[in-house]
């Protein structure tokens, strides 16, 4: 793992904190929401392995929490959890965007860290939320100029992740290629951008431009999105190497 800034030191102390008081309380403790790469700080703050729970199965923004030789130890997790949903649909012709859905909750005064993932569909969206933030965030009604009705709980299908695939080639499978490919750029404004620090592979910046990138690794490009290496196949017949990007929209 690479040095941590001062406001991940901050946060791996506050997590190693949150585990102690687990354990002499007996008590269950629960961080804030996290991003990935805080949970990938939380992870290594700690001794053993902390259990994070965002709402569903393959959550981006989860809580992270302790409960280990708890009274809660054998809750499952959507019990235990302060982990909400919200449901809300609106017309299809409306078509509110994700950042519509955040401003707003934003703009009732809720902190960035007590939402979790906003999923958006075509006629509805699923929005995680802190259990102190579910009463306030269900009163929206209003997503920019979108007319919201909402429910408690997960009322519909969680939407699946938007993705664009690409399948390409690359003469290998260093950072700054797949980086290359990834972002469509040349090889040598690839390796500038590594090495500025505007490259995270799974969710730790990477300042290796020759760093090997394995199958299933999440790139983010500051400026471009963020990608998966969702696969890595055989050769070209000119020797390159086959693979599959995925773009998350």
């Amino acid at each position: 793992m690479t040095e941590l800034n001062e406001e991940e030191r901050y946060l791996a102390a506050h997590i190693a904190d949150l585990q102690r008081l687990s354990a002499r309380s007996g008590v269950p403790r629960f961080s804030a929401f996290l991003n990935e790469r805080e949970a990938v700080v939380a992870e290594c703050a700690v001794k053993g392995h902390p259990v994070f729970y965002g709402g569903y199965e393959g959550a981006s923004r989860r809580v992270c929490g302790f409960f280990d030789d708890t009274y809660a130890e054998e809750l499952p997790k959507e019990e235990l959890f302060p982990v909400c949903a919200v449901t809300f649909t609106f017309r299809k012709c409306d078509k509110p965007a994700h950042r519509d859905f955040l401003g707003a909750i934003l703009g009732l005064g809720i902190k960035r860290e007590l939402v979790g993932d906003i999923l958006v569909a075509e006629d509805y969206a699923v929005v995680f939320c802190h259990e102190n933030a579910e009463e306030l965030i269900y009163r929206l009604d209003k997503a920019g100029k979108v007319g919201l009705n909402a429910e408690k709980g997960i009322t519909k299908p969680i939407p699946a992740a938007a993705t664009k695939k690409t399948e390409t080639t690359v003469s290998s499978l260093r950072l700054d290629c797949i980086v290359s490919a990834a972002a469509n750029v040349s090889r040598e404004k690839s390796a500038s951008l590594i090495r500025s620090g505007l490259v995270n592979a799974d969710f730790s910046p990477c300042l290796n431009i020759s760093a090997e990138v394995k199958e299933n690794t999440v790139i983010s490009i500051r400026g471009s999105g963020r990608y998966r290496l969702s696969s890595i196949g055989g050769k070209s017949a000119k020797g390159r190497i086959r693979i599959t990007i995925e773009k998350y929209i």
